[in-house]
């Protein structure tokens, strides 16, 4: 029997730009990893987020992906970029518009995913409860 390694990426927007790593021995990739024991996946997707961009995360949703062992998180990142990444094995932070050119994975991966966090965004967006009170302008 093969042992299922338990997995966590995020797929994390900071206005209309998400956020990805460049991994040290491979190229950009969004944030993820291992679960740790004990751990859930919401719990390892928060924090493989931020030891690997240094950035607090809020979740909104989840994709549900076919290989055993693994879950997608979409989130908000709620801070700005970091100037040095804080696991070691990261070497750069950065937010995106469109996917680079330089991708760990194969694309049409990385496109999916991306087409339905975007979508998942929206939604989130279009059902999220504005919390500002409006006041009159003083003359």
């Amino acid at each position: 029997m093969a042992i299922i390694v338990k997995f966590t990426y995020v797929i994390a927007f900071r206005d209309d730009k998400f956020v990805m790593v460049r991994h040290r021995d491979r190229a950009w990739e969004m944030p993820g990893g291992r679960l740790m024991k004990g751990e859930n996946y919401e719990q390892g997707a928060v924090r493989e987020f931020f030891e690997e961009t240094g950035m607090s995360l809020d979740v909104i949703g989840k994709i549900r992906i076919s290989k055993p062992g693994g879950k997608v998180f979409v989130g908000l990142a709620r801070e700005s970029l970091t100037e040095k990444p804080v696991e070691w094995n990261i070497v750069e932070v950065r937010e995106f518009s469109e996917l680079p050119n330089d991708l760990s994975f194969p694309e049409v991966e990385y496109r999916v995913m991306l087409a339905y966090a975007r979508k998942l965004l929206e939604k989130y967006k279009k059902r999220k409860p504005i919390s500002a009170t409006a006041t009159p302008l003083n003359h």
